[in-house]
């Protein structure tokens, strides 16, 4: 298939290696220096756009890419305030959006797995969630994408939970995961029983750590997704163009999954 790449950062870099080793062509891509060439033939010869970019610049990139007749894997977050007029945009165009915070399968997996945790945990109010998320100093936006997905994961599935709360971004505190996770534990004080707290860090070049803890006065249960390396989002980002082409409307990661799991 042909895709167009909009943002050429290190996920756009990512995105393309692994689209060419999976037998497509790149046909457009587009950057801060070039976005007039969102207009041009070539990229509305695109069979679907993956848009990696930021949270000011995803919204009108979307509208621009639909409006063009190209679908759109928009893998940005920091938006979800332009949500509803985006997909009103998609609509009207009659073209077609997939839009997630995160497409890995094994964040898609984990999240599964964290939603089943905070269903068994709605009769246990001995244990009070907690969650950190760490990514590269680089990432605008706390807390991350993934973060709130997981979150609304939990307040969905869990019956003593009702809101999350941010409790901050530390920024390149320390290159020591150890001493990060004492920072953790101070900053679990000050908000309410039914509230999730989540804490955002930003160390190097780290690609995303998402940890998500139970803690009781006798125990703790603590699970963790950590990227090795940005492949696994560029990897769900292209297979989502593959299931994304042809389609028309706007589709979740949930969507996707159920058919490819």
């Amino acid at each position: 298939m042909k895709i167009a790449l909009i943002g050429y950062g290190k996920m756009g870099h990512a995105i393309e290696r692994i689209a060419r080793t999976r037998g497509h062509e790149i046909v457009s891509i587009i950057d801060v220096n070039n976005l007039d060439d969102m207009d041009g033939e070539a990229f509305a010869s695109a069979d679907a756009a993956i848009e990696f970019t930021t949270p000011a610049t995803a919204p009108g990139n979307i509208k621009r890419a639909v409006g063009n007749g190209v679908p759109v894997v928009c893998g940005s977050t920091g938006w979800s305030a332009h949500k509803e007029e985006v997909d009103k945009c998609v609509a009207e165009s009659g073209s077609a959006l997939l839009a997630s915070s995160n497409f890995s399968i094994g964040v898609y997996i984990f999240n599964a797995i964290s939603r089943k945790l905070a269903k068994l945990m709605s009769n246990l109010p001995q244990y009070t969630p907690y969650m950190s998320e760490t990514h590269h100093v680089h990432k605008l936006d706390h807390p991350s994408g993934t973060a709130i997905t997981l979150a609304e994961g939990i307040i969905s599935e869990n019956e003593r939970i009702n809101s999350w709360v941010d409790k901050g971004m530390v920024n390149a505190v320390t290159d020591d995961a150890t001493k990060e996770e004492k920072l953790e534990t101070i900053t679990m004080s000050g908000f309410e029983a039914d509230e999730l707290p989540v804490m955002s860090f930003r160390r190097g070049e780290v690609p995303g750590i998402h940890s998500i803890l139970w803690d009781s006065a006798v125990d703790s249960i603590k699970i963790t997704h950590s990227a090795k390396s940005r492949d696994g989002f560029a990897l769900g980002a292209v297979m989502a163009a593959e299931w994304l082409a042809g389609k028309k409307g706007v589709f979740t990661i949930d969507q996707m999954m159920e058919d490819l799991l």
